[in-house]
């Protein structure tokens, strides 16, 4: 493999029973790109996932770790596999059957027969969702909207620490939908009568649509240093102006119960990434996990083994719930002025078969054919242009969303 200088900052995580302390890095420079292992595996009843990949510059492409034998092991003698189904991505073979009195531990053996196992992680106790509570209210910048709340009660002795992520739905109304949509008869620009165009009647819903959104910022949280182990966090803030509030909304929220070392881990890498590759992009340093080679000790993994228990919880509010009374956020296309009437462009002289200088073709037309356009009226005594045009998303919501009701979404 080409040796590349890439300076990485090594950060050694002080752990305590009560805080994540500030640390110091000390720099050290890599000649190899590191392993980086994301394995957030939990007790939730769907197939887990471990993803892994190497460490890259910013202005490279992500590189996936494929071609590796991926398997957890439990103090029990159990073996769960994981099988490469996309480049990178380990998926487990079945649900895990995880109990809380045995330890895990992950092994990865790469394509070149390098090997890593990670420390032994045993399940917390699991912690339910209390409830999830929508706020109206204004947050840090004095912009009001929605907060949204999660709150739990963990069981007294000890602190307890979450992880959370969420799935928002939302529905979508288009404020210009009609019945009836254009339909191009004809359209042939060097013919007398060029193009013919009608109305039909709309074969597929295109009112009311619906669309989801994953989290994707680390969110925390935890109970050290609380007098009570009770959680009541913001793990959303959604500003009033947002059309995704405009109708119904909907919120699936994940807790994960994890361990103080689990946690620790994450309020470290917090600060540097939040998407999909979360450890390849922690680029300015180097964070210790629990995973290591168990062949060469120069051989690093940056990521983290976590064995989280499961809770989740969903609900559903209005913008009337919130805002009874007050105008509706702004639709994200500006649908209030009716668009250009369907004409002609300067310059058409089609007047006689065989008569075309090449200037014949129709702009508008070309955008209905294109599905940019909807009908949005008829225009009144001018039969040569009797149609009023806009954005396709101003009467077709499946520009925004899907016509298909979610089987989970309720009235």
């Amino acid at each position: 493999m080409k040796v590349r200088g890439i300076v990485h900052t090594m950060i050694i995580m002080t752990m305590c029973q009560s805080c994540v302390e500030e640390i110091q890095p000390v720099k050290f420079t890599a000649e190899e790109p590191y392993l980086v292992v994301d394995a957030r595996i939990s007790d939730r009843p769907v197939q887990q996932k471990v993803l892994l990949s190497r460490t890259f510059q910013f202005n490279e492409e992500p590189v996936f770790e494929t071609k590796a034998q991926v398997y957890i092991t439990g103090s029990n003698g159990a073996r769960f596999n994981f099988i490469e189904q996309e480049q990178g991505s380990y998926y487990s073979e079945t649900e895990l059957n995880l109990i809380e009195t045995e330890s895990y531990q992950l092994h990865i053996v790469l394509s070149n027969g390098e090997s890593f196992v990670s420390n032994p992680e045993f399940l917390p106790q699991k912690v339910e969702i209390e409830n999830i509570n929508p706020v109206r209210e204004l947050n840090n910048f004095d912009e009001e909207g929605v907060s949204i709340y999660v709150s739990s009660i963990s069981q007294p002795g000890s602190p307890s620490f979450f992880r959370y992520e969420y799935e928002e739905s939302y529905k979508i109304i288009a404020p210009k939908w009609d019945p009836f949509e254009f339909e191009v008869i004809r359209y042939e620009p060097c013919f007398p009568n060029p193009f013919v165009v009608g109305l039909k009647t709309r074969e597929i819903e295109q009112r009311i649509c619906y669309s989801s959104n994953l989290s994707t910022d680390l969110i925390l949280a935890s109970t050290a240093d609380q007098t009570e182990n009770e959680i009541n966090k913001n793990i959303r803030f959604i500003k009033r102006d947002n059309y995704i509030i405009s109708h119904r909304y909907s919120i699936l929220v994940h807790q994960y119960a994890q361990s103080l070392e689990a946690y620790t881990f994450y309020a470290q890498l917090e600060d540097f990434s939040s998407s999909e590759l979360l450890f390849s992009q922690v680029q300015p340093g180097f964070i210790a996990g629990n995973i290591s080679s168990t062949m060469n000790s120069s051989d690093e993994a940056i990521g983290f083994f976590e064995i989280s228990s499961y809770s989740s919880k969903r609900i559903f509010f209005n913008y009337e719930d919130l805002f009874p009374g007050e105008d509706l956020p702004p639709y994200p296309i500006n649908c209030e002025n009716l668009g250009t009437p369907l004409l002609w462009p300067e310059g058409y002289h089609c007047a006689a078969p065989g008569v075309c200088d090449g200037n014949c073709e129709s702009p508008l037309i070309e955008q209905i054919l294109a599905g940019l356009l909807v009908f949005a009226g008829e225009r009144e005594n001018d039969f040569r242009i009797p149609y009023y045009t806009l954005p396709r998303a101003c009467g077709d919501c499946t520009q925004l969303g899907s016509n298909i009701k979610p089987e989970y979404w309720v009235e």
